[in-house]
């Protein structure tokens, strides 16, 4: 067999095997090296995948860029033009966002390609021109906040992804692509609308604004206006200096409670203001110089607080509108003992008949009949047949004999008074008469009744006065704390009244045994001490003083605003403390006890239908005084008083960062203001850079006005009018400005406003004469002599009305007339002054004492503009000696319901408007948290500049809108109450329509030129 080795049959060379190898090799790679489809889709995958990635860069890019631009010309409102009208009127800052975002995407996105191998691969939007296609591109941009608005989520709908091969399309898609950037554009953009609009709110409509300025001027309001009442040298209770500062520093309390920081040099502003306002305040109305202000004031405290207080200080806080007003019942007691002792006056009970009612007696006569004999009643017998009976007629004789035995026992609550018996016999006789055709007859008969008849006049005591039921004794015996007859008297009064003037017992006995006696009552009145009256005047004095001392105490803000009616409430608390105060024994010491204390309950009902009267009048001033109140924009006293609950008195928050997790981080913003602190001065460029050189700029207009400034006035009479129907100024007002004026006022005015004020004294004069000759025995003369000596006290006019005033002038003659009173009316000056008292003020009450108005409102006029003059004249001397003279006689505001006469407080009201703006507000921050790239800051600026922007990329710009200024337009309203008498509460400086900065044209804060006439 032969070996494999050894056979060399069909055998193939190893050396052509290996080249075959190689050659198959190389013809296989060739082969696979000119497979073009393949490679191609490779290239374009890569390609489109690559400018996909380049896209989301692109997009950060432009996003970033449109949002910087976006911020620094925030568009607010749309410009009425073809490309303005792209943006909505409720977004438009959002739209011009959209638009800018579609624009730079547009444009960064026509410079992103990728190229690989022979293939190119390129992201696009279409190239939109025109408003409709502009608008059908700004659809594809979606916009909204995210991370608590750090950051900005933007989706691009549809872009357009193509490659390209040598000028072919290989391959095109469209995808959306969705970046978040770290940009806080719309958060900015919504903090500062939201900023503006709390800006924008009254009182009443939520946080802002509104409630801050009324929480920063009410404390200042009520401590300036009780300053004023105390005496400090107060001119001008509420100014629009106060408007001004409380302005700025609730606006900066806005700005931190919005953005976490209020503008740093506005708080430097604010520090100085504060600090100046209070130099001028201490200086009173003394022009202050600047300069040497600038010498006074310490410099602001650089450890301060963000809203420009100092540590531990809050201009928000102030206890003074917590005070209360204690209201008594003074004089109303007085009046109404008086008018309990004058009968003549038909409004209230005259004490004659409250004392005459306690000794009140029902009387009665109780009878008893009982027939001792008795014969039948004969029937009438026909004096013959066909006799008709036409009339029957009959006739008693009694014959009446003393009797024997008891008479009527009387109840445990009854007290016989007297008592007889008789025995009657009737001896009766009747006849009848008949007739037959023409003839006429007569028939009697006689017969005999006895009877014995029993009489008990009894007595029962019946109090009908206000007095509470209480036991008495003694009754019907003298005895008492006067030791007085009691009803002793009453048995008499009543045998004359039941028997003596029916005829006499016999008759009285005789009419009972025929049944003849009908009304058997009587009311029988006991005979009074002759000392019970003075007795009782002299307990009503104590107790009419202990009544007039009651009172209750009532904020002075419910007063302020009407939610308090105090006289209703001084006539609960005696309705509540009626037992108490009477206070009755458990059993009356005879009836001149039950006397002296029927008095004291019908001295307190009289005092309660005063303060009744009293309140019902309260209520109807507060009617006028809300139509008041309506004529102003406030409404009503019920929205007075929610304004002022409203307020906001708590801190803003103390949060100074805007909180975002990544990518937008924590946003720290800062306001900037230009001016930083807004005032009704006018500013130029020196003092806000936002204001262009050589123009003037007025960021704030304020309205102040005083609606009490005096007494009397269209508002105070609008409120006074129903009291009475007469017209002109109360006496005592006018008594007032008569005081005040000085002889270099108007001759002839202020000698007809003397006038006016001397006939109201006379007019008070002569109805005190007639009042002491109707509660006195003295005559005409020395009735005259006593007033006029009274009267003498005082040597002017206007002194003596404004003692009829407050009592002084009835003091003065009950007095004069008690020392020229014998008797037993001597030693009465109390009772008579308080007679004199409810005399006066129903005088003071009268058109008879009303004085001219217009006198008088010429006078405080002149008066008003000498203060002014004067304390600018005066500016180096003391303030005390500078404004005391005018201030203690200068009356203001508005006397608490009732008007005019007695009242219990005075009450003012300022109505503030302001309208500001800033010539440039802007919000600086740095997006993210720490690490961010430098530059990253955005800048959101509103100064009121329009928006153009080239839209369809022509190189001219478009007039998209107008970025508005941060402006803002409110009011609030303060109200003060102080207690009656002095000089009231308000402003006396006569400014009491005060306007600042370009009021009444408070549109005109900037440089256009409609307003340059007001600059």
């Amino acid at each position: 067999m032969t070996r494999l080795a050894d056979d060399r049959r069909a055998r193939v060379p190893f050396a052509l095997v290996g080249a075959l190898l190689l050659v198959g090799a190389a013809t296989f790679g060739a082969a696979l090296s000119t497979q073009g489809p393949a490679r191609v889709d490779r290239d374009v995958d890569a390609a489109m995948d690559r400018t996909t990635a380049a896209t989301t860069t692109a997009l950060r890019s432009a996003i970033d860029e449109a949002a910087h631009e976006a911020a620094s010309e925030p568009v607010t409102e749309p410009a009425n033009t073809p490309y303005g009208r792209l943006l909505s009127d409720d977004t438009p800052f959002r739209d011009a966002l959209r638009l800018r975002i579609y624009r730079s995407v547009e444009e960064r996105l026509s410079t992103t390609q990728y190229r690989r191998g022979d293939v190119t691969a390129v992201a696009s939007l279409p190239a939109a021109t025109t408003p409709p296609e502009l608008r059908t591109e700004m659809g594809r941009i979606e916009v909204r906040g995210v991370e608590n608005g750090t950051a900005l989520r933007v989706t691009v709908r549809n872009i357009s992804i193509t490659a390209r091969e040598s000028g072919r399309v290989v391959a095109s898609e469209e995808r959306t692509r969705t970046v978040t950037v770290s940009t806080p554009v719309l958060a900015l953009h919504d903090r500062a609308t939201t900023f503006e609009t709390r800006l924008n709110r009254g009182p009443l409509d939520g946080p802002g604004l509104g409630r801050r300025l009324t929480a920063r001027l009410y404390p200042v309001a009520w401590a300036r206006g009780w300053g004023q009442f105390y005496g400090a040298p107060i001119a001008n209770v509420v100014s629009n200096r106060h408007v001004e500062t409380s302005t700025n520093g609730a606006v900066l309390e806005a700005q931190r409670e919005m953005f976490g920081r209020s503008d740093p040099a506005g708080r430097r502003g604010m520090e100085r203001a504060i600090a100046e306002l209070g130099v001028r305040d201490f200086t009173a109305a003394t022009p202050v110089d600047s300069a040497w202000a600038d010498r006074v004031l310490v410099r602001p405290n650089p450890r301060r607080n963000d809203t420009g207080t100092l540590p531990g200080r809050r201009e928000t806080e102030g206890p003074t509108e917590n005070r209360t007003i204690s209201v008594d019942v003074d004089p109303l007691a007085s009046h109404a003992a008086a008018g309990l002792r004058a009968e003549s006056l038909q409004s209230n009970r005259s004490l004659k008949e409250v004392l005459r009612a306690a000794y009140r007696v029902e009387t009665e006569l109780r009878t008893a009949r009982r027939q001792t004999y008795d014969e039948p009643r004969p029937e009438p017998e026909e004096p013959g047949e066909q006799w008709s009976l036409t009339d029957v007629s009959e006739t008693t004789t009694a014959t009446v004999t003393p009797g024997t035995g008891s008479t009527p026992s009387v109840r445990e609550d009854e007290h016989r008074l007297d008592g007889f018996v008789r025995n009657v016999a009737l001896d009766r006789r009747v006849t009848w008469r008949w007739t037959h055709e023409n003839d006429t007859t007569t028939t009697s008969a006689e017969w005999t009744e006895r009877y014995r008849i029993g009489v008990t006049v009894v007595g029962t005591y019946a109090p009908n006065g206000t007095a509470p039921d209480r036991p008495t004794r003694p009754q019907f015996e003298r005895g008492g704390p006067l030791n007085g007859p009691n009803l002793a008297d009453v048995a008499g009064k009543a045998e004359r009244v039941l028997v003596e003037r029916r005829g006499g017992r016999d008759t009285v006995a005789t009419r009972v045994a025929s049944g003849e006696l009908n009304e058997t009552g009587r009311v029988v009145y006991g005979d009074r001490p002759a000392d019970l009256r003075p007795w009782t005047n002299q307990n009503l004095s104590a107790f009419s003083e202990r009544l007039d001392a009651t009172n209750v105490s009532v904020e002075a803000r419910g007063v302020a605003t009407y939610a308090v009616n105090p006289p209703k409430r001084l006539a609960t608390h005696l309705r509540e403390r009626r037992s108490k105060l009477v206070d009755a024994p458990h059993r009356y010491r005879g009836a001149a006890d039950r006397a002296r204390v029927g008095a004291r309950v019908a001295l307190l009902n009289a005092t309660i239908r005063r303060l009744e009267r009293r309140s019902a009048a309260h209520n109807e001033t507060r009617d006028r005084f809300e139509a008041v109140l309506d004529g102003v924009g406030v409404d009503s006293t019920a929205r007075l008083r929610r304004i002022l609950d409203k307020r906001e008195t708590r801190a803003p928050s103390s949060r100074s960062t805007l909180p975002g997790s990544p990518p937008g981080g924590s946003v720290g913003i800062v306001p900037r203001g230009s001016p930083s602190y807004l005032t009704v001065a006018s500013v130029g460029h020196d003092r806000a850079t936002g204001v262009p050189p050589s123009r003037s700029y007025h960021p704030l207009s304020a309205k102040n006005v005083n609606l009490f400034a005096a007494p009397y006035g269209d508002a105070a009479d609008t409120v006074a009018g129903s009291a009475d129907e007469s017209s002109g100024v109360r006496l005592r007002s006018g008594a007032q400005t008569l005081r005040a004026s000085s002889a270099d006022e108007s001759s002839a005015s202020r000698r007809r406003l003397r006038q006016s004020v001397a006939e109201g004294v006379d007019v008070i004069r002569s109805r005190s004469r007639r009042a002491i000759r109707d509660e006195t025995s003295l005559g005409r003369r020395e009735a005259e002599a006593a007033v006029a000596e009274g009267v003498s006290r005082w040597d002017r006019p206007a002194n003596r009305a404004i003692a009829a005033s407050n009592g002084s002038l009835a003091e003065a003659i009950a007095i004069a007339a008690d020392e020229r009173a014998s008797g037993t009316e001597a030693g009465r000056a109390d009772r008579l002054e308080a007679r004199l008292d409810a005399t006066i003020t129903a005088a003071r009450r009268s058109s008879a004492t009303r004085v001219g108005e217009e006198q008088t409102a010429d006078i405080r006029r002149e008066v008003q503009r000498r203060i002014t003059r004067r304390a600018t004249e005066r500016a180096g001397k003391r303030v005390g000696e500078r404004m005391n003279e005018t201030l203690e006689v200068t009356p203001a505001g508005l006397p608490v319901a009732p008007v005019p006469g007695h009242w219990y407080a005075t009450v003012n009201v300022w109505t503030i408007e302001v309208k500001g703006a800033y010539a440039r507000f802007t919000l600086r921050t740095r997006r993210g948290g720490p690490g961010e790239r430098p530059g990253s800051e955005v800048q959101y600026v509103r100064d009121g500049s329009p928006v153009r922007f080239d839209v369809d990329g022509d190189g001219d710009a478009e007039h998209l809108g107008r970025d508005e200024r941060v402006a803002f337009e409110t009011g609030t309203v303060v109200t003060v109450a102080v207690p009656a008498y002095r000089s009231g509460v308000g402003d006396v400086d006569g400014n009491a329509d005060e306007r600042s900065g370009t009021w009444p044209r408070p549109e005109c804060t900037s440089w256009s030129g409609a307003c340059r006439d007001t600059e």
